[in-house]
């Protein structure tokens, strides 16, 4: 691990996939205390990123130690007046990094961040990890401002292709001390992965998720930007890549990824939704509209967001309103997906 200066702002706004195509996404917002990942997943994008195609030493953990001014952005994001909800766990793992900020800094990472959050009830933050690191956080009193989320997979693949992490079962225990002591958690359940005993596996993570009753799960299938470049990457690394023999070649009907062929996620997600308990809410994270229809499903919030009624989403609904008064062809609207 490593540990510098930031130079560049710790706040910016995903930039998203592009305009006037069909991937339902919000241009959410993410703060970046580090960058990297100490965790070798088989699949993690973080490896074809310049800068850590440049630094490989880089990609186990860069801890940025200037927070005074990570705190000062955070404070001045903090103003705004429409609420909104910020993510840390984008360039790095969201939690893993809380005991090398208290070594440098002389205190966790998230006792520096969640005190502003708790201090006022507009704006949230969500942690999103894999790591079960929770001995700062839960010393902290709970508040509804802040969301604890897990990334989480069937067991077979956390051993096969996650490599490092703490195993599937060991973050859902994290995540369930974490809601005895009072914060609200959601899980990501994703990458799924069409491994030959998958309805098993699934079966068996989502049996989990239904008793700790999350206030969101998202799900996501297995991805990447670029097929055969994340997978040299892998290999560059020393990581399992026979994960990407579950791929197709083919990008997704928007041209932004490649993905699992799309008859066999429909049935994957179609699956978890079925099998999650009433009263858990479901969203798709960067996935084409196409699939949204196929399954049936209409947005209300995702996991970046605080919901429906987020700024962004009011953004985004007036961002594609003028699309359209643009005259774009309404096969390329998000609109209708939008409800």
């Amino acid at each position: 691990m490593r540990y510098g200066q930031r130079a560049s702002r710790f706040i910016r706004q995903f930039s998203g996939p592009g305009d006037h195509n069909g991937i339902v996404c919000f241009k959410f917002w993410q703060l970046i205390p580090a960058a990297g990942c100490p965790y070798r997943c088989s699949y993690c994008f973080l490896q074809t990123v310049p800068r850590f195609r440049f630094h490989p030493e880089e990609l186990s953990g860069l801890v940025y130690t200037n927070v005074g001014d990570m705190l000062q952005q955070l404070q001045e994001w903090l103003i705004h007046p429409i609420p909104r909800m910020m993510i840390v766990g984008e360039l790095q793992d969201g939690l893993v990094f809380d005991p090398a900020f208290e070594k440098v800094t002389g205190k966790p990472l998230t006792h520096w961040i969640i005190p502003p959050f708790a201090r006022q009830g507009r704006h949230r933050l969500i942690f999103l990890t894999k790591s079960t690191e929770i001995q700062h956080a839960i010393a902290l009193p709970p508040t509804r401002q802040v969301v604890f989320s897990w990334s989480v997979n069937a067991e077979e693949v956390g051993r096969r292709w996650e490599h490092g992490t703490p195993p599937p079962s060991e973050r859902f225990s994290a995540a369930e001390k974490m809601k005895k002591a009072g914060w609200p958690i959601r899980f990501r359940l994703d990458p799924m992965v069409p491994y030959p005993d998958w309805k098993c596996g699934y079966s068996e993570a989502i049996k989990r998720i239904n008793a700790l009753e999350p206030e969101m799960i998202t799900l996501g299938a297995l991805r990447a930007t670029s097929y055969r470049g994340l997978r040299n990457a892998a290999k560059a690394n020393g990581r399992d890549d026979s994960i990407f023999d579950y791929l197709t070649e083919q990008k997704d009907p928007s041209g932004f990824k490649y993905r699992i062929p799309f008859e066999k996620q429909v049935e994957m997600f179609r699956f978890a939704i079925e099998h999650l308990k009433a009263g858990i809410t479901p969203a798709l994270c960067k996935e084409d509209k196409a699939l949204w229809k196929a399954l049936g499903l209409k947005f209300q919030g995702c996991h970046c967001l605080l919901g429906a009624r987020d700024g962004i989403v009011g953004e985004r609904r007036a961002e594609m309103a003028a699309t359209t008064t643009r005259s774009v062809p309404p096969s390329k609207a998000l609109l209708p997906v939008i409800a």
